[in-house]
């Protein structure tokens, strides 16, 4: 208790003061006879004596300080008006603060309007830029899975008809691994009305998601999240052995190979591509039953074993479940603000018609090779005792092809290209290969052309080729034949390497070639895949002094606006195209407007597959100097070749030994 109050006795003071400076202080300076100078000094003594009674002392705390060496800071006057609106916006930061600083991300959904909130942190939970989020779920549901967003979608909607709050575990499309989280809710509700739902997302860090992580580890493909291809053969292997215990046990293998997908990746992007994947795996997963197993054993190959199948496993049997899986599968993926269409290729066999891991593997990807070979992709097809036969004879095939890579088996002809113009002398070859097979002799390239492309020999094959072109080429011409070319066939795959510009120039510098003695032709259809890549070869080949030309042309969609810009020397005007240029005026039109566009473009033009005196002298009456085809020469060999070379070269050519 305070014994006396320090601002009374000074107030007492001041008034004091002001009594005794009116009462002595003007006598004593001797001027009360002027009122013009007291009026100051009443002035003042009447500002003292009103600020002794109206004058408000500031107030401190008597509470302790916390800390010595922080300040507290006090108010004025604790009657002090609140500023409400600043209230609110501090009580805002403050909120927001303490949702940054959350390990979880903060959602609110405002029921009237649709419109969403989404803190910063769930953006980096769902490893999306907060600028692509938007204020709708759209950006929840491009990178959660189908039926994932499905269930959220159902439990939001029931929460709010029923006022309860709810989880959900949703899986994530958008990273490296596939990572899961849980997603949370509470209605808010304002006269039996929904007005708002609050709610929160993070990562599912629970015990049990650990254990089961952990468990599948070696099991799972980290993309997709099915079973990967070693679980799927040691469990096919568990199947083949209790069939092998109880002949009635009939089980099934269907694989599901997505039609075309590099051209996904080609087109769009690798992370679209692996998205796209996901998706595929859990509609897979969805549409089978829970013990059936779904594994992922390929890029683009999904297995799954039908386990148990009632009845006699016949194909009736199977085709509603088969069907059921293959509609799920192929339906329009929703992703990126995209709507993808997608054909899935898909084999089924069953095991009583074979007893082992090995067969019914070989089986499954022999039918996949057929629908694929034949065009047929998105279709179906069962197993069937033929299609073994031939998938046996591919599979020999191919490790023939294999063989007779390693053993250089293979061996080039030479095709003569003439000038009309310069009296029919040679100005170059077309390289075509043959295989010399050892037991079978000599095997045309539409035998094992298709094969090597479809199994990528035709990578392997194709620097042997060039490299065997280009030593033939360097003996021509160093035995005087210096300005004879050499065309070479590059396919798809080839063009397509990443280093495939480099592996030319080494095999150039191995057999010292002058590159302006090498033509390489791409088709046309390969020239118009990845335009700005392929462009971006073909100036560094040119660069090299190589000519490039377009083979085939005419039978693909290139356009004319990309066509000026690839840096190639000559078009190649295809065989069926010349075929009836002397009986079918259609047929004529199209050779006319070729010869036209090689003109105007400045290229050289190739007519190849010339085989009578019509069709030469439409094409020499229209324009066309350059011919290749039966009509000058088949085939030869490199010694045919040479004289060939010696009779239609340059009459002044010294050949040397």
């Amino acid at each position: 208790m305070r014994l006396f109050d320090e601002h009374a006795v000074l107030r007492f003071a001041l008034l004091f003061a002001c009594f005794l400076f009116a009462a002595f202080i003007p006598d004593i300076l001797g001027f009360t006879d002027s009122v013009k100078n007291f009026i100051p000094y009443f002035a003042a003594i009447v500002f003292l004596a009103y600020v002794s009674v109206f004058y408000r002392f500031p107030t401190t705390s008597s509470a302790k300080k916390l800390r010595n060496d922080v300040e507290i800071p006090v108010q004025a006057s604790s009657a002090t008006v609140r500023d409400l609106q600043k209230d609110l916006l501090e009580r805002d930061e403050m909120f927001q603060m303490m949702v940054d600083i959350s390990s979880d991300g903060f959602w609110t959904f405002d029921v009237p309007t649709g419109k969403v909130y989404w803190s910063n942190r769930v953006a980096k939970v769902l490893g999306i830029d907060i600028n692509d989020m938007g204020d709708s779920f759209d950006s929840l549901k491009g990178c959660s899975m189908e039926s994932d967003w499905e269930n959220f979608r159902s439990e939001l909607s029931n929460s709010l008809k029923e006022n309860r709050p709810f989880s959900v575990k949703l899986r994530l499309i958008t990273s490296d691994d596939l990572r899961e989280v849980l997603i949370s809710g509470r209605p808010q509700f304002s006269d039996e009305r929904p007005i708002r739902v609050i709610g929160s997302i993070g990562l599912n860090v629970d015990k049990a998601t650990i254990e089961r992580q952990n468990y599948f580890y070696a099991y799972q493909d980290s993309l997709t999240g099915v079973y990967n291809r070693t679980f799927f053969l040691e469990k096919l292997k568990s199947d083949v052995d209790a069939s092998a215990k109880r002949p009635d046990y009939t089980f099934a293998v269907a694989l599901l190979d997505i039609d075309s997908f590099g051209a996904i990746n080609d087109s769009f992007s690798t992370n679209f591509g692996d998205n796209v994947l996901r998706i595929v795996a859990d509609r897979i997963k969805n549409s089978c039953r829970d013990n059936d197993c779904v594994a992922r054993i390929g890029p683009d190959v999904f297995a799954v074993i039908l386990h148990n199948i009632q009845g006699g496993g016949s194909e009736d049997d199977l085709m509603p479940i088969v069907r059921r899986l293959h509609n799920n599968v192929k339906m329009p993926i929703q992703l990126d603000g995209r709507e993808l269409y997608i054909t899935v290729s898909m084999s089924v066999v069953v095991n009583r018609e074979v007893d082992c891991v090995e067969d019914i593997m070989a089986n499954a990807n022999a039918i996949l090779r057929d629908l694929k070979k034949n065009g047929d992709h998105g279709g179906i097809q069962f197993f069937s005792g033929g299609i073994r036969e031939k998938a046996m004879k591919l599979y020999k095939l191919e490790y023939e092809i294999r063989r007779a890579i390693q053993m250089k088996e293979f061996v080039l002809m030479y095709q003569p290209i003439v000038n009309i113009n310069d009296g029919n002398k040679v100005v170059g070859f077309e390289a075509l290969v043959r295989w010399n097979n050892s037991e079978q002799g000599i095997i045309p390239p539409a035998e094992f052309i298709p094969i090597a492309e479809e199994t990528g020999l035709i990578v392997p094959m194709g620097a042997l080729i060039l490299k065997m072109a280009c030593e033939q080429t360097k003996k021509w011409v160093d035995m005087g034949y210096e300005n004879i070319k050499v065309a070479v066939n590059f396919s798809a795959k080839q063009f397509a390497l990443d280093n495939m510009v480099e592996d030319v120039r080494k095999i150039l510098a191995e057999t010292r070639l002058n590159p302006k003695n090498l033509k390489l032709e791409i088709t046309e259809y390969t020239a118009m895949c990845e335009v700005e890549k392929t462009i971006e070869i073909m100036r560094a080949l040119s660069s090299m002094g190589l000519q490039i030309s377009i083979d085939d042309f005419g039978t693909g969609y290139s356009s004319l606006s990309y066509l000026k810009r690839y840096p190639i020397h000559t078009l190649k005007m295809d065989k069926s195209f010349v075929d009836h240029v002397a009986d079918d005026e259609e047929d004529a039109a199209f050779a006319r407007m070729v010869i036209s566009i090689a003109k105007s473009l400045n290229l050289d033009l190739i007519a190849e597959g010339v085989e009578n005196a019509d069709q030469l002298e439409f094409l020499r009456r229209e324009g066309c100097s350059q011919i290749q085809g039966f009509y000058f020469s088949k085939p030869l060999t490199p010694a045919e070749a040479l004289k060939y070379m010696k009779d239609h070269y340059q009459a002044d050519v010294e050949v040397r030994a």
